[in-house]
């Protein structure tokens, strides 16, 4: 496998193998998570949830059970890590053309974008990929040549790529910020409404949605910029699956249900990006760029 060699705090962790495969199985299986819950609502949901995670049927054509079998396909792939690469590009495709007729939330490009991720780092040593690719390289000596070996490997491809991935993670988390800023008693209301469990502390829920605007506003700024990237992916990727537990669990209710799950793959998309880094387009690339030049005008320049 090979992956971003942007190294920062989180290199070493990144780099071993025996940590960074349970982590890459673990974003693995959270991604799919909404995908799974559409697939067993469709078999087995109350006909109300069905009609709101539906999009528009087309008369003739059976654009549910396509989508439906896209989404087997490809969420079986990406849970086993065999052919993860195309699945994870199938799939984005397929996220960003349900919300475009579905419109059910900006967290669709979220999860689109780690997907992009997913296919730019690879399923990670736990998985039917890497198996056989070490398989390959046993025999053969070579490492990764796969069908995207050429794109993975070319900065003005993957450059763009991450960056839309990382427009899309940041466009949600601006999105709600901006809301909690500019509606803030209307969202404090929606926070109590969502969590009664609180009873009698609401006044302390209400004060949590300074940090949580904050968090979301600069967190979505910095991953948009490139700059501390994984800093603010991670701190993103524990608030998102905190939040959906704290709100978004009333399961009577068709849209909080959806949202509860997309929470679980919005996390798994986050921690995706987080493994591999801003990519090439970003302000993080820029400073790792110029710090070999920095310092060697540092060691030329005349000391006093």
């Amino acid at each position: 496998m090979e992956y971003n060699s942007q190294r920062d705090f989180y290199t070493q962790f990144l780099s071993d193998d025996a940590l960074l495969g349970p982590f890459l199985l673990v974003a693995r299986l959270l991604t799919t998570v909404s995908y799974v819950f559409y697939i067993l609502t469709w078999f087995f949901g109350q006909p109300t949830m069905r009609a709101y995670m539906e999009p528009p049927p087309v008369p003739g054509v059976g654009l549910n059970y396509f989508f439906l079998s896209i989404q087997i396909a490809a969420v079986v792939l990406i849970v086993l890590g065999y052919k993860t690469r195309f699945a994870a590009l199938v799939l984005a495709g397929f996220t960003v053309i349900t919300y475009v007729l579905a419109g059910h939330g900006l967290k669709d490009f979220g999860i689109a974008g780690g997907l992009f991720a997913m296919f730019a780092i690879g399923p990670g040593p736990l998985s039917l990929d890497a198996w056989l690719e070490r398989a390959r390289s046993e025999e053969t000596g070579n490492s990764y040549g796969g069908f995207f070996a050429r794109i993975l490997r070319n900065n003005t491809v993957m450059g763009p790529l991450i960056l839309v991935a990382r427009i899309f993670v940041a466009a949600i988390f601006l999105t709600f910020g901006q809301n909690k800023f500019f509606h803030t008693a209307r969202m404090q209301a929606y926070m109590v409404g969502h969590n009664p469990t609180f009873g009698g502390t609401n006044q302390m829920l209400t004060l949590l949605i300074y940090p949580a605007m904050w968090l979301q506003l600069i967190g979505g700024l910095l991953v948009i910029a490139g700059y501390k990237t994984r800093h603010a992916l991670l701190a993103l990727a524990g608030f998102t699956i905190i939040a959906g537990n704290m709100f978004h669990h009333q399961f009577h209710i068709p849209a909080e249900t959806v949202q509860f799950f997309k929470d679980y793959s919005l996390t798994g998309a986050l921690l995706f990006m987080f493994a591999y880094g801003a990519g090439p387009l970003s302000l993080d690339a820029l400073l790792i760029r110029a710090k070999p030049a920095r310092e060697r005008m540092e060691a030329e320049s005349p000391r006093a």
